[in-house]
């Protein structure tokens, strides 16, 4: 009587605990989980410009490089620092993309889940497939 009696109470408890995690877990990855990806996001930006050096690169732009105040010095240093500047800023701007669209597919890969879930139970071939 008494493995009986502990088997339905475990059983009840395992139950309870699943459909609680099913039911909680889009009010968590809505707002908990968003808000931890969108902190991932922006500090993987910071983090990713200061490794670059953006800021710095970018406030000494004019500034003669090792010290060489020369004309042909001062021109050298200008167009070297612009090339670096632009490969380091098209990286930039490749790895945002890449970041913003990982973030977007945080955001929504359960909806699409839950769909492709429906059509097979449905059966029907939804509105991407002709």
């Amino acid at each position: 009587m008494m493995s009986q009696n502990i088997f339905w109470k475990t059983a009840k408890y395992i139950f309870k605990e699943i459909l609680f995690d099913i039911l909680y877990f889009p009010f968590w990855w809505y707002t908990t989980g968003v808000k931890k990806a969108a902190v991932f996001f922006i500090n993987e930006v910071i983090g990713w410009s200061n490794r670059l050096s953006l800021r710095i690169l970018f406030k000494n732009l004019l500034k003669p490089m090792y010290g060489d105040y020369s004309r042909s010095g001062r021109i050298i240093s200008l167009f070297m620092r612009l090339i670096v500047f632009g490969f380091k800023l098209v990286f930039m701007v490749i790895w945002l993309v890449i970041l913003l669209f990982l973030f977007l597919l945080w955001i929504v890969l359960p909806i699409f889940i839950i769909y492709m879930i429906y059509l097979n139970i449905t059966g029907s071939k939804g509105f991407f497939i002709n």
